[in-house]
This record gives structure tokens, sequence and C-alpha cells, in this order.
């Protein structure tokens, strides 16, 4: 018998895993920057060609409670258009 590995589709986002559409790259760079001092794991993403309808295409991919990382973001006057 041989035991296959379980290997999830990339594509399958995890529980608390989010992207952030802000409007413009230099939002998007800046949230990375308050995540990242903040302790969150956050990188900018490119988004989809569907997604791109929220801005310049690119956006903050980030994990955590959300309720909290929009909390930061508002109160660093990075704008959200729209998490997804």
């Amino acid at each position: 018998i041989v035991a296959m590995q379980y290997k999830p589709d990339k594509a399958v986002k995890k529980m608390n895993e989010y992207t952030i559409a802000t409007g413009t790259v230099t939002s998007a760079i800046k949230g990375r920057d308050v995540l990242k001092k903040h302790g969150f794991y956050a990188e900018i993403e490119r988004l989809s060609v569907s997604d791109r309808k929220y801005g310049c295409g690119y956006a903050i991919a980030t994990r955590g409670n959300i309720t909290e990382i929009e909390e930061l973001l508002k109160k660093s006057n990075v704008r959200i258009i729209k998490v997804l």
C-alpha cells in the first residue's frame, strides 16, 4: 500500500488569511509596513484581473484577526477599499 500525502491547492485560502485591496500601491506598501511592525504577516500581492476593479492592482496579503488588522490600518490612515 502506498500512502499518498495530501498537498493543499495553493489557490485555496486558509482561515484567517485575507487580501486587502487598498487602492494604491503606496497604500499597500504603507499598510504592509504597519502590519509587520505590529507582528502580523503581511506581503504585497498582485490582484487577479477580476479584482483589479478595486484599485491599482496591488493589495496586502495578511493573516490574523481581521478586526484588529482593519483597526490598525485605519488608525494608520491606510485606505481599505475591500477585504477579499
